[in-house]
């Protein structure tokens, strides 16, 4: 950028007065930081508006003036759209209200009486100079939002009362192309995609993303993604961003395809050594020696373990592939927590641990039983692998007026606080040196989170650990609209 391409580029003031004198003194006025040029009367300066030359930035104009007079100017310019940016400053003489109201009613910006001080004059200009700029960057910040807006890879609708659509970008209009742009703007989202329910929208109270679930326009499939605002965004505060997902989820479906495929070849041969293995410690080829017995049972543990690997790998691609369905019904959560520990009591006894369960009532919530039972499963298969032999682990079942929470304490070695916030997270878990994939916790937290609840964990190092969930209670479903997925 050249050294004269740099300076900022001086405003331009144009000063009409028919008196010689007060024009000169105007111009001396405001010449050291403007561009100024003067006119004698109206007629010159309507010629000049009227020509291809550069136009002002601001009009000073002398109200009574032979011919054409300053208001008729100042209508002549009000009346050309070309120059509405412009601003004039009347100067008059006339200090009467109702003139004043006059020369503003014309489409003057301000008005100056004569006579008037040169400070004062050089101030009105300087304020109107400083609007025009303000204007300026408001306008161009306008456009750039517009340009980004009209070259964003999402469809954006702006939503306002009862969520109907006061703005739609090129994309809105290209996913929703059987309604033209004049007809969706005030036309309810509900009404148009039935799938997005007010109920969906209500569970969006802040700019975090809120993820909606998959919806389906004209064979494409759209992640919904709500942010709501805490300003009127023009129209409304809530955006709806729709995401085109239909290659992603093609892509997961093969995905999960090619996974299923895989832990059915997998399964197959482990579920034929478990089997065979079982066969020969039932003596079917005759006596074994004690420390076969050993190494045998040694053997079906970790084809157990990979057995779990492998389903852990699959649940992941489940949640991942947005094709993880909840399929609702009223619980007991006393029994499924007693079905969930008959299955695992062979682990309590190998362990010699106890187990009991505390309950004040017997809670129901609304939720998917086999997803709440992997839950449980997954919580206490975990204090009892972490649990000492002779150790004992307790369920708790608490209710409150909103929600119920179930809680697998046991006496193990307890978590460092260094770890306690990974413990959710993909592939992670404590420093124990025990082998695991470290999903299992990470799927509780989805499953979990999917139903609309959370999950947690206190622990004291040496003294044991308790993780908990907590979910809405069966009568309080519909104020807890569940998390379907995670924006993006």
């Amino acid at each position: 950028m050249s050294a004269a391409s740099s300076v900022p580029q001086r405003r331009v003031v144009w000063i009409v007065d028919d008196s010689a004198l007060d024009a000169e003194r105007a111009r001396r006025a405001l010449a050291n930081h403007y561009d100024v040029q003067v006119f004698p009367d109206g007629t010159a300066v309507l010629e000049s508006l009227g020509s291809h030359q550069a136009r002002p930035d601001v009009l000073v104009l002398d109200w009574i003036m032979p011919g054409v007079s300053g208001i008729e100017v100042c209508r002549f310019v009000r009346a050309n759209s070309t120059h509405a940016r412009m601003g004039i400053l009347l100067l008059t003489a006339r200090q009467q209200t109702e003139q004043v109201v006059e020369g503003l009613s014309a489409g003057a910006n301000d008005y100056l009486s004569k006579p008037y001080a040169t400070s004062e004059l050089e101030a009105r200009v300087d304020a109107l100079v400083r609007s025009i700029t303000l204007l300026e960057r408001a306008e161009k910040a306008e456009a750039t939002v517009r340009q980004v807006l009209a070259n964003v890879p999402d469809a954006l609708l702006v939503l306002g009362e009862e969520q109907r659509i006061t703005y739609a970008n090129p994309e809105a209009q290209k996913a929703l192309h059987r309604w033209s742009p004049e007809k969706l703007v005030g036309q309810s989202i509900c009404g148009l995609l039935p799938e997005l329910s007010a109920e969906l929208f209500a569970a969006a109270t802040s700019m975090e993303a809120f993820a909606l679930p998959d919806i389906t326009i004209e064979g494409e499939v759209y992640a919904p993604t709500v942010r709501v605002f805490p300003v009127d965004l023009g129209g409304g505060s809530t955006i709806l961003a729709l995401r085109n997902v239909t290659a992603r989820r093609m892509a997961e479906v093969r995905r999960l395809d090619f996974y299923s495929i895989i832990a059915h070849d997998l399964r197959s041969p482990l579920s034929a050594m478990l089997m065979r293995s079982e066969l020969i410690l039932m003596g079917k080829h005759g006596p074994i020696p004690r420390e076969a017995v050993v190494d045998l049972h040694k053997m079906q543990g970790s084809i157990r373990a990979l057995v779990g690997m492998i389903n852990d790998f699959l649940d992941l691609a489940s949640l991942e592939g947005g094709h993880f369905k909840l399929v609702k019904e009223e619980i007991d959560l006393v029994s499924l927590v007693d079905t969930v520990a008959d299955v695992l009591r062979p682990l309590l006894v190998s362990g010699e641990l106890s187990f009991d369960m505390h309950r004040a009532r017997r809670p129901a919530v609304h939720a998917d039983r086999r997803r709440l039972g992997q839950v449980v499963a997954n919580l206490l298969s975990n204090a009892i692998k972490f649990t000492p032999r002779g150790g004992s682990i307790t369920a708790t079942l608490e209710e409150s007026d909103t929600c119920i929470e179930v809680g697998v304490e046991d006496t193990g070695t307890g978590i460092p606080s260094s770890e306690i916030p990974k413990l959710f997270q993909r592939y992670a878990r404590a420093n124990t040196g025990m082998a695991g994939t470290g999903l299992g916790l990470m799927i509780v937290r989805e499953v979990v989170e999917a139903h609309g609840g959370t999950v947690g964990v206190d622990s004291v190092l040496g003294r044991g650990s308790r993780f908990w969930f907590r979910l809405p209670k069966a009568s309080s479903q519909g104020a807890h609209a569940p998390r379907v997925a995670r924006a993006g």
